[in-house]
């Protein structure tokens, strides 16, 4: 109808996350500082404990805060103007292409680890298992652990047994890949997919569970995009300094 525009639609959880963003970027916390607890947060927002829980992962997966167990959770040095200066003008331009890479994947690479499940053979869940193990060792190394992390994706897709899902799945994470080295990645966090869920995809794998490898696979890309997005927006937004004030407060 002309005159009219769609509505998007927003999850809670979206919701919650651009509140939090926006709540971090004003400054009222300082670096370092520890933020109200997620019972304060979500009184404050209206939402839910697991909306707040859910949002402050992605913000920790980009780098923002630090959870302490014990302790709460933290405001780290990243963030602010410093955030935007660390990644890099040129993500600006390639956030686009991350995004939709990972829409790319989520599509392809679904069906390639429930593929995966049911025709992977004992040598090739080898290969996938030595993959996830570099992973593991090298935490701190974000170079290596990305590689292992890549060739953990491709490993699936050869898996798979369908050399056109296989080639699709080496395409699309090579140019990753090459869009995260024309960002200066090395400054995120190397465990930014979600490292944890690799392993569950693995065990999936390796047990023949091709619902829940598929399940397992979109949930892990989805967060990917969840924390891509964050990171996206972060750059536009802290060009400048953060200034005003928040609502929220313990």
């Amino acid at each position: 109808m002309s005159g009219l525009t769609t509505i998007e639609k927003t999850s809670v959880k979206d919701q919650t996350l651009e509140q939090l963003k926006n709540y971090i970027l004003s400054g009222v916390v300082r670096l370092g500082e520890r933020l109200p607890s997620e019972r304060a947060l979500a009184d404050a927002l209206g939402v839910g404990r697991y909306s707040v829980r859910e949002a402050l992962k992605v913000l920790e997966a980009v780098g923002l805060v630090e959870s302490r167990v014990g302790e709460g959770t933290f405001l780290t040095t990243n963030t602010g103007a410093s955030f935007g200066r660390i990644l890099g003008l040129s993500f600006a331009t390639w956030g686009g292409t991350i995004i939709e890479l990972l829409d790319a994947r989520k599509m392809i690479e679904v069906e390639a680890a429930r593929a995966a499940a049911e025709r992977a053979t004992p040598q090739e869940i080898r290969l996938i298992e030595t993959e996830l193990r570099t992973m593991q060792a090298n935490m701190d190394r974000v170079q290596a652990y990305l590689r292992a992390d890549f060739n953990f994706h491709r490993r699936i897709g050869e898996a798979s047994h369908n050399a056109i899902i296989s080639q699709f799945v080496s395409n699309l994470v090579d140019l990753l890949e090459e869009v995260l080295r024309e960002t200066q990645s090395d400054s995120l966090p190397a465990q930014a997919e979600g490292g944890g869920t690799h392993q569950a995809i693995f065990d999936a794998i390796a047990s023949g569970d091709a619902e829940t490898a598929g399940n397992l696979m979109r949930d892990h890309i989805q967060f990917s995009s969840e924390v891509w997005q964050t990171v996206i927006t972060l750059t536009a937004e802290t060009e400048s300094e953060p200034t005003g004030e928040s609502p929220i407060e313990e």
